[in-house]
């Protein structure tokens, strides 16, 4: 296969604010060479040199554009005009202050990479492995379900994302449960970035400030460090991930620490949430 380009970059949005620009504009800054794609679907205004997926022909039942917005890559995916060796997804309220290429290098070559991935009996807690939910995906393929998360900063391989696009369940599945279930379900490698690279990019609003080069996730306004705390070092940044790990709902300390260790594991809990507030 002959590639357009060595990356491609999706910047996904879902109106034209200030801070969608501003973060747009960051991206583009930091990476002068990147091939980066303005993705939407259905908005009344348009990007420069966006691509309007509503304008395409459909390719998932979605409930809504939030639990879907995984089908929006699918449907441009299916559709595409280019190829790319690599596909990452960004966000509107992704902020980008360092080269991509610099920031992925240990994992630029994985079929999928991102901050987490985790199976329902690595992680029975988390609030999509729910009846109501799982039984939303086949039956015969229940025992493969699983989560990325958070969609956002997630980086395919071309193979991968075409296996993916090719087996993916189109009916409505939230889609970090869609997207795990079917990497889980086609065998594919998931890599997960360093753990002071991830310890930035959060399902939630980041918690502290963007005073040091990386990719942020998530940041709802412009003035985002207003009123924060500073975050500098590699081991605040690992206490950072153990906060994230032990926040319910996104439980990813080990299943077979629970039970026995159960006490223990809520008073840390409580203690990493002092520490947060």
């Amino acid at each position: 296969m002959t590639y357009d380009h060595d990356l491609c970059v999706l910047f996904l949005y879902h109106k034209c604010d200030e801070l969608t620009r501003f973060n747009l504009q960051s991206l583009r800054e930091f990476n002068p060479t990147a091939f980066i794609l303005p993705l939407t679907d259905s908005v009344p205004e348009l990007l420069p040199g966006s691509i309007d997926v509503g304008r395409l022909p459909s390719f998932c039942d979605e409930a809504s554009k939030w639990r879907g917005i995984d089908a929006t890559l699918y449907r441009w995916f299916k559709h595409r005009t280019i190829n790319a060796r690599r596909y990452l997804i960004f966000e509107y309220d992704c902020l980008c202050t360092v080269s991509i290429s610099d920031y992925y290098a240990e994992v630029w070559d994985a079929d999928v990479a991102g901050v987490e991935f985790f199976k329902r009996q690595d992680n029975p807690r988390w609030r999509w492995f729910v009846d109501d939910e799982l039984n939303n995906i086949p039956w015969e393929d229940r025992s493969y379900a699983a989560g990325i998360v958070p969609f956002a900063c997630t980086m395919f391989s071309h193979a991968a994302l075409d296996k993916i696009v090719a087996n993916v369940y189109r009916h409505d599945i939230f889609c970090e449960l869609r997207l795990g279930t079917t990497v889980n379900k086609l065998g594919l490698k998931f890599q997960r970035l360093p753990v002071t690279k991830r310890s930035t990019i959060c399902w939630h609003g980041y918690s502290w400030q963007t005073n040091r080069p990386g990719i942020f996730h998530a940041i709802k306004s412009l003035d985002h460090n207003r009123g924060k705390r500073r975050q500098p070092g590699d081991i605040s940044a690992l206490a950072r991930d153990v906060l994230r790990s032990s926040i319910p709902g996104r439980d990813l300390l080990p299943f077979y620490w629970r039970g026995k260790y159960e006490p223990q594991i809520e008073r840390l809990r409580a203690f990493l949430s002092k520490l947060a507030s």
